[in-house]
Protein backbone atom coordinates (compact mmCIF):
# COMPACT_ATOMS: atom_id res chain seq x y z
CA UNK A 1 0.00 0.00 0.00
CA UNK A 2 2.83 2.11 0.40
CA UNK A 3 3.90 1.76 -2.73
CA UNK A 4 0.55 2.97 -4.16
CA UNK A 5 0.71 6.10 -2.29
CA UNK A 6 4.62 6.93 -3.03
CA UNK A 7 3.45 6.66 -7.16
CA UNK A 8 0.87 8.84 -6.75
CA UNK A 9 2.97 11.38 -5.23
CA UNK A 10 5.68 11.57 -7.69
CA UNK A 11 2.75 11.23 -10.83
CA UNK A 12 1.51 14.47 -9.76
CA UNK A 13 2.78 17.38 -12.87
CA UNK A 14 3.63 20.91 -11.30
CA UNK A 15 1.35 23.56 -12.27
CA UNK A 16 3.75 26.16 -13.19
CA UNK A 17 6.62 25.53 -15.28
CA UNK A 18 9.27 27.47 -15.44
CA UNK A 19 10.63 29.26 -18.63
CA UNK A 20 13.71 26.61 -18.35
CA UNK A 21 11.73 23.79 -18.81
CA UNK A 22 8.40 25.43 -20.97
CA UNK A 23 10.13 24.92 -24.49
CA UNK A 24 11.05 21.55 -23.66
CA UNK A 25 7.62 20.40 -22.24
CA UNK A 26 6.30 21.28 -26.28
CA UNK A 27 9.23 19.48 -27.68
CA UNK A 28 10.71 23.04 -29.15
CA UNK A 29 13.44 24.99 -29.07
CA UNK A 30 13.55 28.46 -27.07
CA UNK A 31 13.83 30.43 -30.13
CA UNK A 32 10.69 28.54 -31.16
CA UNK A 33 9.20 29.14 -28.11
CA UNK A 34 9.96 33.10 -27.75
CA UNK A 35 8.18 33.55 -31.44
CA UNK A 36 5.21 31.65 -31.83
CA UNK A 37 4.32 30.67 -28.39
CA UNK A 38 5.33 33.33 -25.43
CA UNK A 39 3.47 35.90 -27.48
CA UNK A 40 0.67 33.87 -26.70
CA UNK A 41 0.42 33.26 -23.23
CA UNK A 42 0.39 34.72 -19.76
CA UNK A 43 3.53 34.67 -18.02
CA UNK A 44 4.23 35.54 -14.60
CA UNK A 45 7.48 36.03 -12.07
CA UNK A 46 8.43 33.18 -9.69
CA UNK A 47 10.88 34.52 -6.82
CA UNK A 48 13.25 37.16 -7.72
CA UNK A 49 14.49 36.42 -11.18
CA UNK A 50 12.47 33.64 -12.48
CA UNK A 51 9.63 33.44 -14.92
CA UNK A 52 6.82 31.01 -15.06
CA UNK A 53 4.28 29.68 -17.23
CA UNK A 54 0.50 27.90 -16.40
CA UNK A 55 0.93 24.12 -17.86
CA UNK A 56 -2.58 24.07 -18.96
CA UNK A 57 -2.94 27.18 -20.68
CA UNK A 58 0.54 25.71 -22.33
CA UNK A 59 -1.92 22.61 -23.03
CA UNK A 60 -4.26 25.00 -23.86
CA UNK A 61 -2.55 26.71 -26.50
CA UNK A 62 -0.62 23.68 -27.90
CA UNK A 63 -4.29 22.24 -28.14
CA UNK A 64 -5.24 25.71 -30.59
CA UNK A 65 -2.30 25.23 -32.43
CA UNK A 66 -2.89 21.70 -33.00
CA UNK A 67 -6.06 22.06 -34.31
CA UNK A 68 -5.57 25.04 -36.46
CA UNK A 69 -1.76 22.99 -38.13
CA UNK A 70 -3.53 19.71 -38.89
CA UNK A 71 -3.33 18.25 -41.61
CA UNK A 72 -6.44 16.26 -42.97
CA UNK A 73 -5.96 12.94 -44.12
CA UNK A 74 -8.45 11.14 -46.41
CA UNK A 75 -9.48 8.01 -44.06
CA UNK A 76 -8.88 5.67 -47.00
CA UNK A 77 -5.04 6.91 -47.90
CA UNK A 78 -2.51 4.35 -47.93
CA UNK A 79 0.10 6.24 -46.08
CA UNK A 80 2.48 3.62 -46.08
CA UNK A 81 2.94 2.66 -49.12
CA UNK A 82 6.57 1.50 -50.72
CA UNK A 83 8.64 4.14 -52.14
CA UNK A 84 10.23 1.80 -54.72
CA UNK A 85 9.88 2.36 -58.26
CA UNK A 86 9.14 -1.35 -58.19
CA UNK A 87 5.43 -1.68 -58.03
CA UNK A 88 4.09 -2.49 -61.03
CA UNK A 89 5.48 -6.00 -60.18
CA UNK A 90 2.61 -6.94 -57.86
CA UNK A 91 -0.05 -5.72 -60.46
CA UNK A 92 0.63 -7.67 -63.10
CA UNK A 93 3.23 -4.35 -64.55
CA UNK A 94 6.12 -3.44 -65.52
CA UNK A 95 8.50 -3.97 -62.42
CA UNK A 96 11.16 -1.69 -63.22
CA UNK A 97 10.22 1.42 -65.81
CA UNK A 98 11.95 1.11 -68.73
CA UNK A 99 15.58 4.37 -68.33
CA UNK A 100 18.53 4.02 -70.55
CA UNK A 101 21.45 5.51 -70.60
CA UNK A 102 22.86 6.61 -73.22
CA UNK A 103 25.95 4.88 -75.11
CA UNK A 104 29.01 6.38 -74.74
CA UNK A 105 30.11 7.54 -78.42
CA UNK A 106 33.82 7.95 -77.26
CA UNK A 107 36.55 5.08 -78.49
CA UNK A 108 39.21 5.19 -76.32
CA UNK A 109 42.14 2.18 -76.63
CA UNK A 110 43.07 0.89 -73.48
CA UNK A 111 46.40 2.41 -71.93
CA UNK A 112 46.56 5.40 -74.39
CA UNK A 113 46.11 8.60 -72.63
CA UNK A 114 43.48 10.94 -73.93
CA UNK A 115 45.76 13.77 -73.46
CA UNK A 116 48.42 15.27 -75.70
CA UNK A 117 51.61 13.76 -75.98
CA UNK A 118 53.45 17.08 -75.42
CA UNK A 119 54.36 18.28 -71.68
CA UNK A 120 51.92 18.33 -68.72
CA UNK A 121 49.77 21.46 -67.75
CA UNK A 122 52.08 20.93 -64.76
CA UNK A 123 55.44 21.03 -66.35
CA UNK A 124 54.28 24.38 -68.43
CA UNK A 125 53.28 26.25 -65.27
CA UNK A 126 56.14 24.94 -63.56
CA UNK A 127 58.81 26.24 -66.47
CA UNK A 128 57.10 29.28 -66.51
CA UNK A 129 57.39 30.18 -62.66
CA UNK A 130 60.74 28.61 -62.31
CA UNK A 131 62.06 29.58 -65.66
CA UNK A 132 63.73 25.94 -66.16
CA UNK A 133 62.67 23.25 -67.89
CA UNK A 134 62.04 19.95 -65.81
CA UNK A 135 64.30 17.16 -67.27
CA UNK A 136 62.30 14.30 -68.08
CA UNK A 137 63.51 11.03 -65.98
Amino acid sequence: MANATAAKATSIQPRFIRFGDAPGYLGMCNDEFNRTVRPNVREFPIGKQGVGFDRIELDEWADAYIESKSIEKAANQDNNRPRSERQGEAKGGNPWREKRSPVSTRKVASGKSTRSSGASDFEKALELVTGKKQSSI
